[in-house]
């Protein structure tokens, strides 16, 4: 495939092209059918100074909302990316520029179904906040006779991300091709797992229920909530919650004693919502968080959460046990168990890895921040060893390291695996409660017996097809893409110089016929086949010169 001779939006693709090759990307194209480095003569030498991970950072950000809010996305897979790259996509968040009111009015008047003051009483036009997909405005509701906030998409924001994703796509294809070492982390997949999370916070119906979710599943509502949507006006680009007075916890002004009863509402919030709701918010950085004056805390945001099943939440604690052990075979094991592929694994290299971050982290203070650093390099040594886990894990895990990066800077002194551990023991009584291992012996039983009466027609099934001669394989053999590209280059060449051949051969035997009309006494027909054979000649000449080494 030529991508940017058939993307359907040829101007946004070329821009892209030209950011990526300012900022020092374009041996990502050395290996395209028509390469564009012809760009590099057009477009300013690269910042000068900047290490790889910066200067991807900064792509992102000129290459705008959609590739900033996918880089936020990316962020929280800490078993694919290296920590110092999630460090640098964390900058992404506070850097989209408002878009201004009236761009947005059509798009909201047309989700409400209404002009905006039969909705609204009052409606403050300047944007409280903005992201990479909605703008957020403060009003108050007739209906209700409340204040709101008022999360409205951005303008055509649906088309441009999905022709900004086909080319995400394509990129990851060729990052996938072209270098050996990331492709054990299967970067074509995460790319895909990522595109489909940006769609689901593309529909703000996701985001109202799990709002709603969260409230239902919340055991501690005295100290933190979720704000209360208002669900008749909740469309795929809009959304209207309750308004919130409060601050970020890194800006509130409060004395020692509140912040350590913050740090411990907050860690013992998240962990519930981990280990036994199943259920939690996968981004709870300070800019998705508020304190009230009443000392409460305020989950907002909740297009990305994360789910754990029952399963899921005993493997987490296998592996977090295995931690603590100090224990690489351990650790591989539990891992090797959490997987969701069957590839070999080359288990003594990855307990040495493993052996070398529990070293690293043998002197761990409590409350240094250091834990949740401990969990972000386990997942990237797990990921790096070909262990796929299911995003929920990475989702999981970034959200530790924020709840233990918020409550250190309100409490010096906060202990997460104090705060933790009253939730892990909840968690091993649930499953090892008597009641539970009968019911779950049970369901295995019955789960084995069914197998076992349906076998013996299995069995016969294939035995027809066997007799019959119906039974068929399907062989797919991968990394062939360069030389097909490289067949069908040989191929259009050889069919060009055939081409060539003929328009030479028949136009000198027009010439020798003197058939008219002619010009400068020569056969103009002759002349035109001659010309067209030097044209298609001078162009297989330039394609071999520019691009033969490729080939």
């Amino acid at each position: 495939m030529n991508p940017f001779s058939i993307f359907n939006n040829a101007l946004r693709a070329k821009e892209i092209v030209t950011i990526l090759v300012r900022n020092g990307f374009d041996d990502l194209f050395d290996n395209l059918e028509h390469s564009p480095g012809w760009l590099k003569n057009l477009i300013a030498p690269k910042s000068e100074g900047l290490n790889n991970w910066q200067r991807i950072r900064k792509t992102c950000e000129e290459l705008g909302p959609t590739f900033v809010k996918f880089a936020q996305l990316l962020s929280s897979r800490p078993d694919v990316l290296p920590q110092a790259l999630i460090e640098e996509l964390k900058q992404l968040r506070d850097r989209v520029s408002t878009v201004a009111f009236e761009e947005i009015k059509p798009s909201l008047e047309e989700e409400l179904g209404m002009p905006i003051d039969e909705c609204f009483d009052s409606f403050d036009t300047t944007a409280v906040a903005a992201g990479s997909i909605g703008q957020i405005y403060k009003a108050r509701l007739k209906s209700e006779n409340a204040l709101v906030a008022v999360k409205v998409q951005r303008p055509h924001i649906r088309k441009a991300v999905e022709a900004d994703l086909e080319i995400i796509g394509w990129l990851a294809k060729i990052i996938h091709e072209r270098f050996e070492e990331v492709r054990p982390f299967d970067i074509q997949s995460v790319v895909e797992e990522a595109k489909q999370g940006l769609y689901r916070e593309m529909d703000f119906n996701n985001e109202s229920r799990n709002t709603e979710l969260f409230n239902s599943l919340n055991t501690f509502p005295d100290d933190v909530y979720a704000p209360k949507v208002f669900k008749s006006y909740t469309a795929k680009g809009l959304m209207i919650t309750e308004w919130v007075e409060g601050s970020p916890p890194d800006k509130i002004e409060a004395d020692d004693l509140q912040k350590k009863k913050l740090a411990q509402i907050g860690g013992c919030s998240i962990f519930h919502q981990i280990f036994i709701a199943g259920f939690f918010h996968a981004d709870p950085h300070s800019g998705n968080m508020l304190v009230t004056p009443e000392g409460k805390i305020v989950f907002i945001d909740w297009g990305l959460t994360g789910q754990l099943t029952r399963k899921m939440r005993y493997f987490l604690a296998d592996l977090l046990g295995a931690i603590q052990s100090g224990s690489p075979e351990n650790v591989v094991h539990a891992a090797v168990r959490m997987s969701r592929n069957n590839r070999y694994i080359d288990t003594m290299e990855m307990e040495k890895q493993v052996r070398n971050i529990l070293l690293k982290y043998r002197d761990l203070k409590l409350g240094s921040g250091s834990i949740g650093r401990l969990i972000l390099d386990m997942l990237f040594i797990l990921g790096s060893n070909g262990i796929q886990l299911t995003k929920d894990y990475t989702l999981l895990a970034r959200t530790v390291a924020s709840i233990e990066e918020i409550g250190h800077d309100l409490d010096p002194e906060f202990d997460l695996v104090k705060t933790a551990e009253p939730f892990i023991r909840e968690l091993t009584m649930e499953r090892w409660k008597l009641s539970n291992l009968i019911k779950n012996g049970s369901w295995f039983a019955y789960s084995w017996v069914r197998i076992l009466q349906e076998l013996p027609g299995d069995i016969q099934r294939l035995a027809r097809r066997l007799e019959q001669e119906d039974l068929m394989m399907q062989v797919h053999h991968r990394g062939l893409e360069n030389l097909e590209r490289t067949l069908g280059s040989a191929a259009n060449r050889l069919v060009l110089g055939l081409i060539i051949g003929a328009l030479i051969i028949g136009s000198s035997l027009i010439i020798t016929s003197g058939v008219g009309p002619r010009l400068w006494d020569i056969p103009s027909i002759g002349l035109l086949g001659y010309l067209i054979s030097a044209l298609l000649g001078f162009w297989i000449i330039v394609d071999i010169l520019r691009h033969g080494r490729h080939k």
